[in-house]
């Protein structure tokens, strides 16, 4: 991506970001918006299909895994805006799949491509923001765009309520579709070529099928714990997808070009960054996926209400991320995020004290709190991840930033599914149900929060390790100081 003199032209790497958060918002949004519609899917579809309704969701987190190792190697080869424009033609192409599917076989495999375009955008589009703007912007620029990461996940499940009262399940792709159109003709007119991209660099094939073959083997087998708990054959089938996936560090470890660079983690703040991101999004995935169930199994609320009860925090989570952002660029990251992770642990403790009566008033204070404290935290750790890695790392950086959430997302929320799954003997125990089992319920709800919490606290160890005011000034010199080559040729 060409970065504009600002001296020049202020404005352009604003409007290139305003392309790309239109873009990444309706990625962002499909994570979370089908969960609603998986009823209605399942009455119009299921009759005879072999494949369960699940998969509608499963396959989208598949594909997405199986993308993003290579997005880097991609990007560097052929260019961040061709792949870009790409992998929203194809999420675009995707949707219409899913928007005219007769059988459910034909609507997971357009949920495949839609996996395959839209797990590409979001490295990409992370990367194309961190190189457009001057180092020390980058954390505001970074934050205004990850409004559209953070905030979509958590609008999807009533904007996915609305549209499948008023219409249909098929009019919430027929609505992606339209999004995708509109950000690939923007795409198309206002994104320019890069001028630095690597274009000899090979692709490492060997390492991304390693790559692709060891994470969704997590993935699936996360997937199948909250229906059948921890099993001999998903412990053992885990365990082969470590070794695969260590099979793929040390291959990485001894060629030129990798796949994924692991020598990034040879920079102690690279390291501190991706473990508090990894514990950051797992907080976020129980939130966004235990809270529903909590709320519709013990308060009996519909899922409408608390898609509605979840959407002040998406607010939250947007009007701090920029200011996250930009705290990141003045004193370094290390004060933001500890300050963002206080203010998520607090509030994750309350849920974990939950009981059947107590105020809805009270919870949507503690999940605004929660909000603004994953809003303060998020991106000051990406700014830190990327800032101390040189340029030649940032493609990589971007995309192992991002498969980092989706595998916390797959086996954080299945670790306390398993405890769930020992508890309660489902995630999701059918109704009705008496005073004693909405109690049991209760109690076992509040205790993967209590784990969630304690995960929380322990992020304050690695979050201690990232860069303050002194150290990101001094990243922030290096960084400007490998631009400045580039910018005299």
């Amino acid at each position: 991506m060409t970065r504009v003199d600002s001296c020049s032209d202020v404005r352009r790497p604003w409007v290139v970001t305003a392309v790309l958060l239109f873009g990444t918002y309706a990625v962002a949004m499909n994570l979370t918006v089908l969960g609603i519609a998986l009823p209605p899917i399942a009455a119009d579809l299921g009759a005879g299909a072999r494949i369960s309704p699940d998969w509608v969701i499963g396959a989208y987190f598949v594909a997405i895994v199986v993308v993003q190792p290579a997005v880097g190697g991609l990007g560097d080869r052929w260019g961040r805006r061709r792949v870009y424009n790409l992998s929203i033609a194809a999420f675009a192409a995707g949707s219409v799949l899913c928007t005219v599917a007769p059988t459910m076989t034909l609507l997971i495999g357009g949920r495949v491509v839609q996996g395959l375009g839209g797990g590409a955008i979001m490295p990409l589009a992370t990367a194309m923001v961190y190189e457009m703007f001057p180092p020390h912007r980058r954390g505001l620029a970074l934050g205004v765009w990850g409004i559209a990461m953070m905030a979509a996940p958590a609008l999807g499940p009533p904007v996915g309520g609305w549209v499948v009262t008023a219409a249909s399940w098929r009019w919430i792709f027929l609505l992606l579709t339209a999004v995708a159109f509109i950000g690939l003709l923007l795409g198309l007119a206002l994104l320019q070529d890069d001028a630095g991209r690597r274009a000899a660099r090979p692709l490492d094939w060997g390492g991304w099928v390693l790559a692709a073959a060891g994470v969704i083997t997590l993935v699936v087998v996360s997937r199948h714990v909250p229906e059948h708990g921890l099993t001999a054959t998903g412990l053992v089938t885990a365990a082969a997808a470590v070794a695969t996936l260590a099979v793929l560090v040390r291959r990485s470890l001894r060629r030129p070009d990798p796949l994924i660079d692991f020598r990034m983690f040879a920079f102690p703040i690279f390291t501190a960054a991706m473990i508090v991101i990894f514990i950051n999004a797992l907080a976020q995935y129980a939130r966004l996926t235990y809270l529903p169930v909590e709320f519709q199994v013990v308060r009996d609320m519909t899922a409408r209400d608390v898609g509605l009860l979840l959407s002040p925090a998406a607010v939250a989570v947007a009007v701090t991320m920029p200011l996250g952002g930009w705290l990141a660029d003045r004193i370094g990251s290390r004060v933001p995020v500890l300050v963002g992770l206080v203010g998520m642990a607090v509030p994750t403790f309350a849920l974990a004290r939950l009981s059947p009566d107590t105020p809805v008033r009270w919870i949507l204070a503690v999940l605004v709190v929660q909000g603004l404290g994953m809003g303060i935290s998020m991106m000051p750790t990406t700014v830190a991840a990327m800032n101390v890695l040189p340029g030649r790392f940032v493609a990589q950086a971007s995309s192992l930033t991002a498969l980092n959430r989706q595998v916390s997302g797959a086996v954080g929320t299945a670790f306390l599914a398993a405890l769930l799954v020992a508890a309660l003997g489902s995630v999701s125990p059918e109704g009705p149900h008496s005073a004693a089992e909405i109690a049991r319920a209760q109690d076992a709800y509040n205790h993967i929060f209590l784990a969630t919490t304690c995960a929380l606290a322990a992020a304050v160890v690695p979050a201690l390790f990232l860069p303050g005011r002194r150290r990101m000034r001094c990243l922030q010199r290096q960084r400007a100081a490998e631009q400045e080559p580039a910018a005299g040729g």
